[in-house]
C-alpha cells in the first residue's frame, strides 16, 4: 500500500536568526552630545565656584597659621622681627624679606612647613614645585631652604606680604601678614594679587582672618594707630604709630 503524501509547510522566516542592532545611530549620538553639553554649561560654573571658595579657605586657614604663630613668638618676652639685617641664626629675629621673616618662625617658633606659605591658585605658582621646608638643620648650623629663599616660577612665590618692623604693641585691628599684591591705595593688584583684582585675607593682630575686596571703601578701611579715630586704605597708617615713615614691605618680589 502506498503511504499518503505528507505535504510539510515551513515558514521560510522561522529558521532565519534574528539580528540585533548594535551601536547608536547618528542621531542618537548627536543628541546625547547636546545633551551633555547643556548640563556641562550649567554645572561647570557651580563646581568652579565651590572649588574657588575651598581653595580660599584653605589660603584662610595657612595664614591664620602663620599669624598664630606669629603671636606666640612675640609673647616671648615681647620679641617682634626686626629689619636691622638679614636672617641668619646668630641675627634670628632679624628679615628684610618675607622668607625671611618665615625663616624667623620656623626658627623661633617650629613654623617649618614651607606649603603655609603659598596658595596653590596663586597664577604666579601655577608650574610651581613648592620645597618643603622654609629651613633646613637646626641650631646654629640651619639655613633658609635654598628653593623657599629663591622665589621663582620654578620654586614658587610666597603668597603673603608684611611689613617690618613689626610693632610690639600688636592689636586686633593691626593687620599682621595679608594676600600678596595689596597696594597703598588698598586695592589688590592684577597683575600681582593671588586673586587678581578680586581681594585678599588679612591676619589681623588677634589672629582672626578677613576677606576683602578691597581696603578703600569706607567700611574696610584700616584704624590708624595715631589712636585719633581717622582709617586710611593704606596700610601704613594701621602699622606705623606716628604716620612718617612708612614700615617696609616684605614679600617674595621686593
Amino acid at each position: 500500500m502506498t503511504p499518503p503524501l505528507t505535504i510539510i509547510l515551513t515558514n521560510p522566516t522561522m529558521n532565519t536568526p534574528t539580528r540585533k542592532r548594535s551601536g547608536f545611530t547618528l542621531i542618537e549620538l548627536l543628541t546625547v552630545i547636546a545633551i551633555i553639553g547643556i548640563l556641562a554649561a550649567v554645572l561647570f560654573p557651580g563646581v568652579q565656584g565651590v572649588m574657588k571658595k575651598a581653595k580660599m579657605s584653605t589660603a584662610s586657614t595657612k595664614v591664620r597659621n602663620i599669624a598664630q604663630a606669629y603671636l606666640s613668638f612675640a609673647s616671648e618676652g615681647n620679641k617682634y622681627i626686626k629689619n636691622t639685617g638679614t636672617w641668619s641664626t646668630s641675627t634670628n629675629t632679624s628679615a628684610q624679606k618675607i622668607y625671611e621673616w618665615a625663616a624667623v618662625l620656623a626658627y623661633n617658633s617650629d613654623l617649618n612647613v614651607a606649603e603655609l606659605w603659598y596658595v596653590d591658585a596663586d597664577p604666579k605658582n601655577e608650574t610651581a614645585t613648592f620645597p618643603k621646608l622654609v629651613i633646613n638643620g637646626s641650631g646654629s648650623s640651619a639655613t633658609i631652604d635654598s628653593k623657599f629663599g629663591s622665589p621663582s616660577s620654578e620654586n614658587g612665590y610666597q603668597s603673603w606680604t608684611t611689613y617690618s618692623p613689626t610693632s610690639k604693641n600688636v592689636t586686633e585691628t593691626m593687620p599682621l601678614i595679608w594676600t600678596r599684591g595689596l597696594g597703598t591705595d588698598g586695592k589688590w593688584t592684577v597683575d600681582d594679587g593671588v586673586w587678581g583684582d578680586k581681594g585678599g585675607h588679612i591676619a589681623w593682630g588677634d589672629s582672626h582672618v578677613t576677606f576683602l575686596s578691597d581696603t578703600s571703601s569706607d567700611e574696610n578701611q584700616f584704624i590708624s594707630r595715631k589712636g585719633d579715630g581717622t582709617t586710611s586704605a593704606d596700610w601704613n597708617a594701621a602699622v606705623t604709630a606716628t604716620g612718617g615713615t612708612p614700615a617696609t614691605e616684605l614679600s617674595p618680589t621686593k
